[in-house]
């Protein structure tokens, strides 16, 4: 018959530790600390208890512990031996460890906070694990998603504020306060926070898989909140790129670059990453662009549209490239100039004066406000959906699903109308 019992050990004024020791016939006996301390002469002996002195305020609530941490032995006990089980005493502390919600791992009472606290162990992550972590057979986690994983850190870090949330408190209480916080304090999209949120939940899977003790309420779904004014994000239309185009710029050469490698990524569908970093003349081969995209990976080609074909023979190549920051500035201006002022609700980020937080304020803005390199890559495939297939579409653009071109197109329910309406005045009597 399975058995435990407690003891102290010694007479002495200092504390001494509560030892639990299990038993079972004459093939295990084993006795290990518990980690609870108690004065020797508060201990009752006999009946293997705090006796019930003044002197220990919370006597009831310990002795309570004790003799669940004793039936939990027992039980424990029973679920290892019936499952082939090593009994031994790192079983037995271990077993200790767990009711009293120790962190895994736990070494004389020291741990390693990657192992206690979400944060820290997605830093830890990041920094050991990430560059030889396999998204698939022979690829490595790129240094872009990477960059994405510590942005998701740095908003955890913001939420914080300094109170490190562990692993055994992670709850979907907590995950939908960070979503409020993400849309509501930071100003992120309802998309951009879906992404946050998915990128934080990826290190609590990580942790699980390193046998990390940790609350299973992060998998619970967490909603996140809608804006309270839906709108679409910009794209050019043909008519505004044209006018993008052929407006007048020889008075600057900085906005004059930045037109023209718009004009590249509107009629190309890269990212910014690859047309204006990385893209260079020996990409270009006759008619067409052929150019391995930095984010996925894929293999690209592109035909030349007549704008950037005449891009090309006006620099003899390709315009100058110029950091991104610099690029959304000047395209702004650019649309300025080309009188794309049309008011239409968008977001804009704007730091708060009083906390310096950037926040999305949602309004009404005239259109070019609303131009950044996003715009590009949009303004491809609204422009193209439906005057050619899907698949030529995400082909040129690189996308695996369809889901992932439907995302970017952006045409409003009155544009489609209209476009609806001109195809019966075109094709039907």
């Amino acid at each position: 018959m399975a058995k435990t019992s407690l003891s102290v050990k010694g007479t002495g004024k200092n504390p001494a530790s509560i030892y639990l020791r299990f038993w079972e016939s004459k093939s295990i006996d084993l006795e290990v600390r518990t980690g609870l301390y108690i004065v020797p002469k508060f201990w009752d002996r006999k009946a293997k208890r705090i006796r019930n002195v003044i002197d220990v305020p919370n006597r009831d609530d310990l002795n309570n512990t004790l003799i669940l941490l004793q039936a939990k032995v027992i039980s424990e006990y029973n679920t290892a031996f019936s499952t082939g089980v090593i009994i031994d005493k790192y079983w037995l502390l271990d077993v200790i460890a767990k009711y009293f919600n120790r962190p895994t791992g736990e070494v004389k009472l020291k741990n390693e906070p990657h192992r206690i606290y979400l944060a820290d162990y997605a830093k830890w992550w990041i920094k050991e694990i990430a560059p030889t972590y396999k998204v698939k057979a022979n690829k490595y986690m790129t240094p872009t998603a990477i960059g994405q994983y510590e942005r998701a850190i740095n908003n955890l870090n913001t939420f914080e504020k300094g109170k490190k949330i562990k692993f055994t408190e992670i709850t979907d209480k907590i995950l939908d306060s960070f979503s409020q916080h993400l849309t509501s304090v930071e100003g992120f999209t309802y998309e951009t926070t879906k992404r946050i949120l998915s990128r934080i939940k990826f290190f609590c899977e990580r942790a699980e898989a390193d046998n990390i003790a940790i609350n299973k309420k992060y998998k619970e779904r967490v909603f996140v909140q809608e804006a309270e004014v839906q709108y679409k994000h910009p794209y050019l239309s043909p008519a505004e790129i044209s006018a993008i185009f052929k407006a007048n710029l020889s008075h600057d050469k900085e906005l004059d670059h930045a037109r023209d490698n718009l004009i590249i990524g509107v009629w190309t569908g890269l990212r910014i990453s690859d047309f204006l970093t990385r893209l260079s003349i020996e990409n270009i081969n006759g008619d067409f662009i052929r150019i391995k995209t930095k984010k996925t990976g894929h293999d690209v080609t592109i035909p030349l549209h007549p704008m950037v074909r005449s891009v090309l023979e006006k620099h003899n190549g390709l315009p100058p490239k110029m950091p991104e920051q610099h690029f959304n500035r000047r395209i702004k201006i650019v649309g300025q100039l080309a009188e794309i002022d049309n008011e239409i609700i968008g977001g804009v980020v704007k730091v708060d004066e009083k906390t310096k937080i950037k926040r999305k304020v949602v309004g009404l803005y005239k259109k070019h406000e609303l131009i950044t390199s996003h715009i590009c890559r949009r303004s491809f495939a609204t422009n193209h959906f439906g005057k050619v297939s899907n698949k030529i579409i995400m082909d040129v653009c690189g996308w695996k699903k369809e889901d992932m071109l439907m995302n970017y197109i952006q045409a409003t329910n009155m544009e489609s109308a209209i476009a609806l309406q001109k195809h019966w005045e075109n094709n039907l009597i």
